[in-house]
């Protein structure tokens, strides 16, 4: 009785600690989020409003070969605390990664890739310190424009959405938040405010929903308040909110009365007090007396939470009581604190001098529990391979962390299943394996904690054929068929004036008995390349998924910038593509 109430009051604290915001969202508005198509942004709005035990069968696999697709999808599983490593079809963190060219992610032409990119990486855990963030974190450093701002492409237009994502991503990355560099975005966005105390997409558009709510949740990642960006008694929040209709959906513009779940998504991140991303997943690894008892990344705020949210991933039971110094780690399994033994945690291999409950963990942050006594240090295990033939040297070094470094471990036992090697003064060990098959191998010294468990195949693998059989009874299914139509032929958006701004929408139907995946393609004149938004994104950004039978309405926005200087009709192309979606 005693965890479950532990449990509850540690549940309830976060509830009021991390989500003060979810008064600003009420119920029908989740309800309206829950009765649309699910996808990458209505995931994270939904798990940053609190909702649980969520479908999330519609990212099992990425739709789309863009870095951005993968961004999207990964971030919206780590907001609801899955490893993209393992959840789907295939490893989408180590495609996304795969995407690295040139110092940066995705296309050397575009910034928006780089910036989703390092959200989504950091979120599943990769270490600020990686290489294609510090390259990613470097290439959207050296494309900020003059004005202080980004836009999605380089050499582009700043814009306030693009910006408000570089910042997250910048902060994510490790960038302090008084950097001249954030201090001049943060002008930027501040001299773009409207009258009205809203966002424009450009500079001297209409503020809209879309804007308003990627400027809040930067400014809650900043660790400020949107509340305290007033203009003429006006605010992004209460702009935000002026732009929610009665069936709790938010509409564009004020001069629209059109609802879309994209723009209702971000509104809910933003009024929750939420940014990008949602959720961080941390490294965790717990060793027992005798064993390794978790071995997982799992999503976690402190350092004693994600003891919690571990025991779902990884099975184990655990007791954490009230004490006069707070809460405290007494129990895991069967091994409970006493004497001088109990249960001591690790962050990236140092002893922090805070008790876990009050340890806010950091982007990449690696978490160590072991039960023991203190003072016992942490030790790695590296092998040359994880593959090597039955017989032939394997070379292997153990480690220990001391004073900030990695130092050789001598006389440390090396355990392969039932064979055990011993290292020399250089940490070093060959192992040698006669039997093929598979081997957990890790390290173990008294009065140093039990290292990481590494696999090892020792020779080919083995396999075996099973012969297979079925006889179809049922007519073969009509071939995919892909098609699609849009119930308008062109857009006419008026005779407007630069900072003016005007939209319309489509509406999208599949006609075709394959789900499917669309695309938008701006040509023609600059000002439409520039200054498209479809969905309340810069077009090369917007992508969506479409049932079989289903229909979707897509808005198309236009702003001339104030600066604008081309006057004439202009003409343009919006070109729709598609391929199948089915799983």
């Amino acid at each position: 009785m005693k965890r479950t109430i532990l449990i509850f009051l540690i549940g309830t604290l976060v509830f009021w600690l991390v989500l003060p915001g979810l008064a600003e969202i009420n119920t029908s508005t989740i309800n309206y989020l829950k009765a649309q198509t699910p996808d990458s942004w209505i995931t994270m709005a939904l798990v940053a409003a609190g909702e649980t035990d969520l479908d999330l069968n519609h990212l099992e696999e990425v739709t789309g070969n863009l870095a951005t697709d993968y961004e999207k999808t990964i971030l919206a599983l780590t907001a609801a605390g899955k490893d993209p490593r393992t959840f789907g079809n295939i490893d989408f963190f180590a495609q996304l990664k795969s995407f690295y060219q040139d110092n940066q992610i995705g296309s050397p032409d575009l910034l928006n890739d780089d910036f989703w990119g390092i959200l989504a990486l950091i979120s599943a855990g990769e270490s600020i310190s990686d290489q294609i963030i510090q390259d990613s974190k470097n290439f959207i450093l050296n494309n900020q424009n003059e004005d202080g701002g980004w836009s999605y492409a380089v050499g582009g237009a700043s814009d306030t959405n693009d910006t408000a994502a570089a910042i997250m991503a910048l902060l994510e990355a490790g960038v302090s938040s008084d950097d001249p560099i954030i201090i001049g975005a943060i002008d930027y966005l501040k001299s773009n405010q409207n009258e009205d105390g809203g966002f424009p997409y450009l500079p001297g558009g209409e503020s809209d929903s879309g804007s308003d709510s990627w400027v809040i949740s930067a400014i809650y990642k900043l660790g400020q308040n949107p509340y305290d960006w007033s203009k003429n008694d006006g605010n992004p929040v209460d702009h935000l909110k002026s732009l929610q209709r009665e069936d709790s959906s938010f509409k564009w513009i004020a001069s629209e009365d059109k609802g879309y779940p994209i723009l209702t998504a971000y509104a809910v991140i933003a009024l929750t007090q939420n940014y990008y991303p949602i959720n961080r997943l941390h490294y965790l690894r717990i060793e027992g007396k005798n064993n390794n008892i978790c071995d997982a990344k799992v999503k976690a705020t402190t350092a004693l939470d994600i003891v919690e949210n571990g025991s779902v991933l990884c099975g184990y039971t655990y007791l954490i009581e009230e004490t006069s110094f707070g809460l405290y780690l007494k129990k895991i399994n069967e091994e409970e604190a006493h004497d001088l033994i109990g249960w001591l945690y690790f962050i990236n291999y140092k002893m922090p001098v805070i008790g876990a409950a009050e340890y806010s963990l950091e982007p990449g942050d690696e978490v160590l529990w072991y039960f023991g006594e203190w003072g016992w240090l942490p030790t790695k295990l590296t092998l040359a391979s994880q593959k090597v033939d039955p017989g032939n040297n394997l070379e292997a070094k153990v480690e220990y962390f001391e004073d900030s470094e990695w130092k050789p471990l001598a006389e440390a036992l090396i355990y392969a299943n039932s064979q055990i090697f011993t290292t020399d003064n250089d940490g070093e060990a060959d192992l040698v394996i006669n039997n093929p098959g598979v081997y957990r191998v890790y390290a173990e010294k008294s009065g140093h904690i039990r290292s990481n468990q590494v696999d090892l195949l020792v020779g080919e693998e083995i396999s075996q054929n099973v012969g297979l059989r079925v006889e179809i009874i049922q007519p073969v299914p009509p071939a995919p068929e892909i098609a699609f139509v849009i119930d308008k032929n062109q857009i006419d958006f008026g005779r407007l004036t630069p900072g003016a701004q005007a939209s319309d929408q489509l509406l999208i139907q599949n006609t075709g008995n394959v789900r499917i995946y669309l695309e938008g393609i701006v040509s023609g004149d600059q000002i439409f390349k520039e200054n498209i938004i479809l969905d309340g994104l810069g077009w090369p950004e917007f992508s969506t998924v479409i049932n079989t039978g289903s229909e979707k309405n897509v808005l198309i926005g236009l702003t001339v910038p104030s600066s604008w200087t081309g006057l004439g009709i202009k003409e343009g192309d919006l070109t729709f593509w598609a391929i199948s979606s089915q799983q």
